[in-house]
């Protein structure tokens, strides 16, 4: 019985790879989508090389999120995609979500932001013939089609009727209506008679009882107006293309990465005793904005005392923006200053964690537990690389943290997670690592009694290992207490 079972699962499987070449079998057997888009690692790592964030050309620009589209036109499978410009409506979901998170798809596809981005949707429909990409916009057209290069821009009033008349069957249309209406004949022909499929925007980041997204109500026209209309959501398309960075979102990443790192620099130089948390937060706040990026999430800056911290109120998931992440305790002789703080720059995030000892040299007991989780850090990140999974690096730092002296019973949350256009960006953690991901790789110490000492470092995979992108920010012991001891470049503004 089981081996006939395995010869017809075999035979499946076979079956599978050759009627859906799409679709492969993955961990667990779960049936997972096979890339399908192009993209070379290696080519938008030397591209990454050649952007100049302080004043890109215009054509890059354009050429970089005109490839974005292209990649999302070949992953879609069947059907369309309809992706609207969103408000943020719906706040509070969770943790680090910033104010544009829900619109990070249409400005991943488009470029387009603030007044240029309101009232706009993109049209994305994959032919034999040819590939339309039609970008519906409320701003001036002419404007538009300069800023993206999209050559197809039109008055967003004309999305209704396109999509209106597309939904009438192909086999009724007249060759003077397709004439007239080429691009909804388009769309209608590739919908074909029985099933129509229309990838869309869903809100990423949703609270069932809050007032829905207005652009909800036109999704449910579309299902109640065609009952063979299967709405999908386009998340399912665009994860996998944002998980996998092209050479403008590396390029971002690391300015992201290096602002961070300033401020982390800078803040903790003028860390002493008889600061408060608060104090410190604003000046690495400040050097962020300084260097024109903003904040991926609210910095943390917390005293770590030897005896531990006192337990504070837990925040409920979705509310940490009302809650402060740092608060109005003094930092004490002996107390430990932990950091967990990013710079986010044209939508990109960074994650680091960092901590110094207040007094500016460790003593023995902050020693041994930094030593410790160092190790566990740096053995974890050197693991990185193609093919291996977050399960296998998460089980790693548990069974460091482990023999080190029990303190995986303290591990609280996992070894990391995707960055990109969100702190804690979309991707999938049950696929192998592919070069072009970018990752945060955290763990720490945190004894109940003791010190919390964690470290987060943002890493990229590469096509044979991995880039330790946030390396240089002061980590190492002698760099740390040489960090806590220095001059900061603000210290004489926060003395006064």
């Amino acid at each position: 019985m089981t081996k006939n079972f395995s010869v017809l699962k075999s035979l499946s499987m076979a079956i599978v790879a050759v009627v859906f070449p799409s679709l492969v079998y993955g961990i667990g057997n779960v049936v997972q989508q096979e890339q399908i888009f192009s993209y070379n690692y290696n080519e938008e790592a030397a591209l990454a090389e050649r952007f100049d964030l302080d004043s890109p050309d215009p054509e890059m620009l354009r050429e970089t999120f005109s490839k974005r589209r292209q990649r999302v036109l070949q992953s879609i499978p069947e059907g369309a995609m309809l992706v609207h410009s969103v408000e943020w409506v719906q706040p509070r979901r969770l943790e680090f979500q910033v104010p544009h998170s829900d619109n990070h798809d249409f400005i991943f596809l488009t470029g387009l932001e603030g007044l240029q981005s309101v009232g706009s949707a993109l049209l994305l429909i994959p032919t034999a013939e040819k590939d339309w990409v039609v970008l519906f916009t409320s701003s001036d057209i002419e404007s538009v089609r300069r800023v993206t290069g999209i050559d197809d821009v039109r008055d967003y009033q004309e999305l209704e009727k396109e999509l209106s008349v597309a939904m009438t069957d192909y086999r009724d249309w007249r060759i003077t209506q397709i004439r007239r209406w080429p691009l909804a004949a388009a769309l209608s022909k590739i919908w074909g008679r029985n099933h129509k499929t229309l990838y869309l925007n869903y809100p990423r980041f949703f609270r069932l009882g809050m007032p829905e997204p207005p652009r909800l109500k036109l999704f449910k026209r579309f299902e109640r107006f065609s009952p063979e209309m299967e709405l999908r959501d386009g998340a399912d398309i665009l994860d996998p293309v944002r998980m996998l960075h092209d050479g403008y979102g590396i390029a971002n990443l690391r300015r992201a990465v290096d602002i961070t790192g300033e401020g982390i620099i800078e803040a903790l130089s003028v860390a002493k005793v008889g600061i408060s948390e608060r104090e410190v937060m604003e000046v690495m706040d400040f050097v962020y904005r300084y260097r024109g990026a903003d904040l991926g999430f609210p910095t943390a800056v917390r005293r770590a005392p030897m005896t531990g911290r006192a337990r504070t109120h837990r925040i409920p998931e979705g509310f940490i923006q009302y809650v402060p992440r740092s608060g109005q305790d003094v930092f004490q002789s002996d107390d430990m200053l932990h950091t967990d703080t990013g710079a986010e720059f044209n939508h990109y995030s960074a994650d680091i964690q960092r901590n110094i000892p207040i007094d500016g040299t460790f003593n023995d007991e902050q020693r041994r537990l930094y030593e410790i989780a160092l190790n566990v850090q740096k053995t974890v990140i050197s693991q990185v690389r193609p093919g291996v999974t977050w399960q296998e690096l998460h089980d790693l730092a548990v069974r460091m943290l482990k023999e080190a002296g029990g303190y995986d019973e303290y591990y609280t949350y996992g070894i990391g997670h995707f960055i990109g256009m969100e702190v804690h960006d979309e991707g999938d953690y049950q696929v192998p690592m592919k070069p072009g991901m970018a990752l945060s790789i955290e763990q720490g110490v945190a004894p109940p009694n003791g010190p919390r000492i964690a470290f987060e470092d943002d890493v990229l995979v590469t096509q044979d290992g991995y880039e330790w992108i946030s390396e240089w920010i002061p980590i190492e012991l002698d760099d740390v207490e040489e960090m806590a001891k220095r001059r900061g470049k603000l210290e004489e503004f926060v003395a006064k």
